[in-house]
């Protein structure tokens, strides 16, 4: 199978994919190759088996699941989406601390591949590498957002910005003396 996106083609085999970036998206090849090297130590990230960076080609890991935005569309249980977004919320804190902010959060619905085991990201060639903290506080209005929307999610919100006030204190002070 085969995806054509605005930056990229990318040919689905059984075990893994190749992604052929066009030829004058040079930058956008280097911005996802260092993201996913640099990332590679987290579970949430596909594996790079093999990048050409003469043909701006990277073989990676097949990431196998149902993306987001088919999970909210179809999944009436609040705790289980809860439970999604705090893992989110702990992937945009550790993408946070490795400086690599991912600029998609306010729209997740694509780049958030779940499955019974991991949740993964795919999608990085629009990354910057930044010492600025991004990735949270855009996925924090995305997540408001969504549950201000619905009338019925509103004690979720509240349990959500319980689990907040527990980890924000560590975000806000990580790194500094």
């Amino acid at each position: 199978m085969i995806k054509k996106g605005r930056h990229s083609e990318v040919v689905i085999y059984s075990d893994f994919v190749i992604k052929k970036f066009k030829a004058y998206l040079y930058s956008n090849f280097l911005k996802e190759k260092t993201a996913l090297n640099k990332l590679k130590k987290y579970n949430f990230v596909p594996q790079i088996i093999e990048s050409i960076e003469k043909e701006l080609i990277i073989k990676m890991e097949k990431v196998e699941g149902i993306e987001l935005r088919i999970i909210i569309k179809n999944s009436n249980d609040t705790k289980f989406l809860l439970n999604i977004f705090k893992i989110i919320f702990k992937i945009c804190f550790i993408l946070d601390i490795e400086g690599i902010y991912k600029d998609e959060w306010n729209r997740p619905f694509k780049h958030v591949i779940i499955n019974d085991k991991t949740i993964k990201i795919i999608d990085f060639d629009r990354c910057l590498i930044c010492s600025e903290k991004k990735n949270l506080p855009q996925f924090l209005s995305f997540v408001f957002n969504f549950f201000n929307l619905y009338k019925d999610y509103k004690q979720t919100l509240i349990e959500y910005i319980q689990f907040l006030e527990k980890q924000i204190s560590a975000y806000k002070t990580f790194g500094k003396p």
